[in-house]
């Protein structure tokens, strides 16, 4: 994945969706429709410190509407911080976000990356594929399907997608 980020010559910030280079990066192909990937990875549980974003980075980021917050641990105040790591989960795994274009040859993109508690529940996974789905429209890019691993809240999130024996009040 480091490579990838080298190639492309991209800045990543934790939990920041690239929707704005996403074109840039299928124009050569001339396909604005993609698949969405998503895995998440066991990691260290570690914090750092960013200068470039002026954040700490892996602690879990919060999520509204499924949607994990850039930037949110922004703080120049040593009680705030403390107060983190006595109440905050630290990030277990690393959630990876990746496009892929139709186009075989055409290589994969890096669409976000963050660090998580992986408590998400199957309604907040959902509400993120739309957030993915309607912010990669406005790019006119037109999302075809997303694929995850067998976890039983992403399969409830499809479940729900597909209103396939399940009911959204139960979520």
């Amino acid at each position: 994945m480091e490579s990838l980020i080298r190639n492309q010559e991209m800045r990543m910030t934790e939990s920041e969706f690239q929707f704005q280079l996403i074109k840039e990066h299928l124009k050569s192909n001339k396909c604005n429709y993609v698949f969405i990937v998503e895995d998440a990875t066991s990691s260290i549980c570690r914090i750092d410190y960013d200068a470039t974003s002026n954040s700490f980075i892996g602690f879990s980021s919060p999520l509204i509407d499924g949607v994990p917050q850039p930037n949110y641990f922004q703080t120049e105040n040593f009680k705030q911080l403390e107060l983190w790591f006595n109440e905050i989960d630290k990030a277990k795994v690393i959630n990876l976000y990746m496009l892929k274009s139709l186009v075989l040859s055409d290589p994969p993109f890096i669409l976000a990356a963050y660090g998580s508690n992986n408590k998400a529940k199957a309604i907040e996974i959902l509400k993120k594929w739309l957030f993915i789905y309607h912010q990669s429209l406005i790019q006119d890019i037109h999302v075809i399907g997303f694929s995850t691993d067998a976890d039983s809240r992403y399969l409830r999130a499809m479940r729900l997608c597909s209103r396939f024996f399940c009911n959204i009040t139960k979520f």
